[in-house]
């Protein structure tokens, strides 16, 4: 298990130079944007309505974690609509992609994975104070998005923390009361 917090975390610049992004984690370590990597978990501020960053062969699941809701234009292939906090949405990549705000600024979560090396799952899971099972998968990652939980042999995990565990499972419960979790399963 490896915990990381906002002092392991890096700010850089959008690929599309519009904005900047929290990269959480990526892999294998030490990747960058332009040198390969295989799957990365970041946040971002979305301030404006505007294009978002191709990245052709990856899937991409963006979900918000605070503002009023956000549209995605994915032209030919549709649209979908974060209507509000903790709703994914999975896209590909190299859709050409516009978001729209629908109340103002936003912060997003965003997970990618290039297709032809690994895939990801992302859901949501509420804990409380009973112990909830986790997901088996090669690597398991859970981002602490409202309150604080914990995990079997290990202290807390606070809001804006993010955990790693190979060979994932595990069960979890809610530290302080109710705890919003974004579990990540990576094969």
């Amino acid at each position: 298990m490896r915990k990381l917090g906002p002092d392991d975390y890096r700010t850089m610049p959008w690929k599309n130079g519009l904005g900047f992004t929290t990269e959480l984690l990526i892999d294998p370590p030490g990747a960058t944007l332009e040198a390969g990597f295989r799957w990365r978990i970041s946040t971002a501020a979305v301030a404006q309505s505007g294009p978002f960053s191709s990245f052709p062969g990856f899937d991409r699941t963006l979900m918000l974690l605070e503002g009023d809701g956000l549209e995605l234009d994915h032209g030919p292939h549709g649209r979908a609509t974060l209507p509000g906090p903790l709703v994914p949405v999975r896209f590909k990549g190299e859709w050409e992609t516009r978001g729209r705000l629908l109340g103002g600024a936003c912060r997003d979560f965003n997970v990618m994975s290039r297709r032809a090396e690994a895939r990801h799952d992302l859901t949501l899971l509420r804990a409380g104070p009973d112990p909830a099972p986790l997901p088996e998968a090669p690597v398991l990652l859970l981002y602490c998005c409202a309150g604080a939980a914990k995990l079997d042999g290990m202290g807390k995990l606070a809001r804006g923390e993010l955990l790693k565990i190979d060979g994932g499972g595990g069960r979890v419960r809610g530290a302080d009361g109710p705890c919003d979790l974004a579990v990540i399963a990576i094969w």
